[in-house]
C-alpha cells in the first residue's frame, strides 16, 4: 500500500540486546518525525505479507546525538554552553513499543505473537479510521478521548452487561481528576436511562442540576471543553437527599430518616462495633422485640442461620428486618431486660445499651416520618444525591449506605420493570477497609450479594477512594472497569496492579505522572487497557476552587 511506503515511517527497529522483554522493541526515530511520537500512540510494525505487528508507545521519546557519543566533548559543549554556543549536534530520538499482536490491516483482527519484528523493519502511525474498531471503544456513553487522538472518542456501551453491572472502581490521588471522572459517568448514565444514586460525603455532587461554573468562568476548561465538544448543561432529573438535622447547601434537599427495623441485626452490630458476645445479647433482644411484634409468630426462624449470609442464602432476608420496630422500643425492650439481670451478663447488657444510645443520638433512625423511601431513585434518568458531608460521622453513612444497598437490591429482585441502576459511593476506603473487613463481614456480604447476584438486575456499583491500598482485596475483584487516575505510593500502585491482570509494566511507570484529567480504563469492553484523556464533565461541581 503506498501509505505505508517507507518514506511514510515514522521509524525503524533497533537491533536486540540479549535477556530483554519479548514484548518490548526498541524504535529509532529520524529527527524530522520527532513530533509524530507520543506515549499512548498505536504504531504497526511491518511483518510478512499483509499482516503487520500491532504496538503502543510505553516509553520515551529519548534524545540521543547522530554521529558523536552523548558524552563527547562536542556534545556536552553544546549542552553546558548553551547560552553561548547556538549549534548542538544533530539527534534523533529513542521510544519503546509494547507488541499487542499479530494485526491484519483489512479485518482489524488481532492475533497472538510467537516472534519479534526484524531490525530495521518500517514502523508506521496506525490509522485512525482502524483504531476504533480495533480498540472496541463504541458505545453509548462519551468519556473522553483516546491520548494521543483528538478524534477518536472512548465510549462506555451501557447496553452490554460486561461493562456497567459487572462494577466499577475509580481510583487516582486528590486533585487527579477522579471526581470529575464520576461526574462523566453519572452524566452519562442518565442520558442513558440509568437511574443513579450517589452517597455524597463530600458534598461535591449536590449541584448537577446546574451547569459547570468551570466552563464559563476558566477559559482554559472552556477551551478544553470546546477541544471535547461538550457544552456546560445541568442534569433535568435530580433530587438531593439529606439526614434529618444535617445541613446542606442545596437549595431544594429533602430531609430523611431511616426505618431501624429496616437493616438486619448484624449489619447493625457490626456499625455498632460489638463484639461476639454483644453480638448474641443483640440477637437475643432482637428476637425478643420480634416476638413482641409478631406476638410469638415464627419468631425463631431467623435463628435457624448463623449469620445473615446463610439466611440470604436459603431465600429469608425478608425476615432479617423488623417492619415496624423502633430503636425506642428495642431500648424499652432492654430495660426490662436489665432488671432480671445480674453480675457479668448484666455487665453486656449494659454495654449493648451503651452502643444502642450511642446509635440513636446519631438521629438516623425513626426521627421523622419521611423515612427515606428507595423506590423515589429507582426512575429512568433520576439522579439521587445522598448528601452526607455534614454528618461528622463514618457510622451515620455507613448505616445509610447499607440501607440504599440492601433496599435497592431488594427492589429489584421483585420487581422485573425497574431501569438498570447505578450506585456511585464516594470515599468507599470509609465503609470497608482492609483494616476493618473481617469485623464487618455482614457488610462484605451485601457487597458480595449485590455484585454476585445484581449483574442479571441491571444493578452496578461504583467504588470511588483515593487510597486504594487502604480497601480490601476483594473490592478489586469486584471491579471488572476501572478508571486509574495518577496515583502514587507503591502500596496503592501494587493495590491496583494485582487485580488488574497482565497489564504491561511500562503502563504502570505512567501511573504516578499521570496529568490530572489523564486515565488508565481497564475493562472488559475494550481490547486492552486504553489512554484516555476524560472530557470534562457539564454540570456543576463544587469545591472546584
Amino acid at each position: 500500500m503506498e501509505k505505508f511506503s517507507k518514506a511514510n515511517a515514522i521509524g525503524f527497529v533497533n537491533f536486540d540486546t540479549t535477556g530483554g522483554s519479548n514484548i518490548e522493541v526498541e524504535i529509532r526515530v529520524p529527527f524530522d518525525k520527532l513530533l509524530q511520537l507520543a506515549r499512548g500512540k498505536y504504531v504497526i510494525i511491518e511483518a510478512q505479507g499483509d499482516d503487520y505487528y500491532l504496538a503502543r508507545i510505553t516509553k520515551g521519546p529519548f534524545y540521543t546525538p547522530d554521529a558523536v557519543s552523548r558524552d563527547s566533548a562536542f556534545a556536552k559543549a553544546s549542552i553546558v554552553q548553551a547560552e553561548t554556543i547556538s549549534f548542538i549536534p544533530d539527534y534523533h530520538g529513542i521510544c519503546f513499543v509494547e507488541l499487542i499482536g499479530i494485526f491484519d490491516i483489512n479485518s482489524t483482527q488481532v492475533s497472538g505473537i510467537q516472534t519479534r519484528p526484524r531490525p530495521k523493519s518500517a514502523v508506521y502511525p496506525l490509522p485512525s479510521e482502524k483504531l476504533e474498531d480495533l480498540l472496541r471503544i463504541q458505545g453509548n456513553m462519551y468519556l473522553g478521548q483516546v491520548s494521543g487522538y483528538h478524534d477518536i472518542r472512548v465510549r462506555f456501551n451501557s447496553n452490554k452487561k460486561t461493562v456497567l453491572p459487572r462494577n466499577l472502581g475509580i481510583f487516582g490521588t486528590v486533585g487527579s481528576g477522579k471526581t470529575n471522572s464520576s461526574q462523566v459517568l453519572i452524566e452519562e448514565a442518565s442520558a442513558a436511562g440509568w437511574a443513579v444514586i450517589v452517597i455524597d460525603v463530600e458534598g461535591e455532587y449536590i449541584s448537577m442540576d446546574e451547569p459547570s461554573g468551570e466552563i464559563s468562568k476558566d477559559s482554559r476548561i472552556r477551551k478544553k471543553a470546546s477541544d471535547f465538544k461538550i457544552e456546560a448543561k445541568g442534569l433535568d432529573k435530580f433530587q438531593v437527599f439529606i439526614p434529618t438535622g444535617s445541613d446542606t447547601k442545596s437549595k431544594k434537599a429533602y430531609e430523611f430518616s431511616i426505618p431501624f427495623g429496616g437493616l438486619s441485626p448484624y449489619e447493625l452490630s457490626e456499625i455498632m462495633g460489638m463484639n461476639d458476645t454483644q453480638l448474641d445479647r443483640f440477637i437475643e433482644l432482637w428476637d425478643e422485640q420480634k416476638e413482641k411484634i409478631n406476638k410469638g409468630a415464627a419468631s425463631s426462624s431467623k435463628r435457624k442461620y448463623k449469620n445473615q449470609w446463610e439466611a440470604i442464602d436459603k431465600g429469608v432476608d425478608d425476615e432479617l428486618d423488623l417492619p415496624g420496630l423502633t430503636i425506642k422500643d428495642l431500648i424499652e425492650t432492654l430495660n426490662s431486660r436489665l432488671l432480671q439481670e445480674k453480675g457479668s451478663s448484666k455487665a453486656s447488657w449494659l454495654v449493648v445499651k451503651r452502643l444502642l444510645n450511642r446509635l440513636k443520638r446519631f438521629g438516623i433512625f425513626d426521627v421523622t416520618d419521611d423515612l427515606l423511601n428507595p423506590g423515589d431513585f429507582l426512575k429512568a434518568g433520576k439522579v439521587s444525591v445522598l448528601d452526607m458531608s455534614n454528618t461528622y460521622n463514618v457510622q451515620v453513612n455507613n448505616i445509610v449506605i447499607a440501607y440504599i444497598l440492601r433496599k435497592v437490591f431488594d427492589m429489584k429482585v421483585k420487581e422485573e420493570n425497574l431501569p438498570p441502576t447505578m450506585i456511585f459511593i464516594e470515599e468507599a476506603h470509609t465503609f470497608v477497609s482492609k483494616e476493618n473487613a473481617s469485623k464487618m463481614e455482614a457488610l462484605m456480604d451485601r457487597l458480595r450479594e449485590v455484585t454476585r447476584r445484581g449483574r442479571k438486575r441491571w444493578l452496578g456499583l461504583c467504588f470511588i477512594s483515593q487510597q486504594p491500598s487502604h480497601l480490601p482485596d476483594e473490592i478489586y475483584e469486584l471491579c471488572n472497569t476501572k478508571i486509574i487516575h495518577q496515583t502514587i505510593g507503591n502500596r496503592n500502585i501494587n493495590s491496583l496492579k494485582i487485580s488488574a491482570g497482565n497489564v504491561n509494566e511500562a503502563i504502570w511507570d505512567e501511573v504516578p505522572t499521570l496529568g490530572q484529567g489523564r486515565s488508565i480504563i481497564i475493562s472488559p469492553q475494550f481490547q486492552h487497557p486504553i489512554m484516555t484523556n476524560m472530557r470534562p464533565c457539564k454540570t456543576n461541581r463544587e469545591y472546584t476552587e
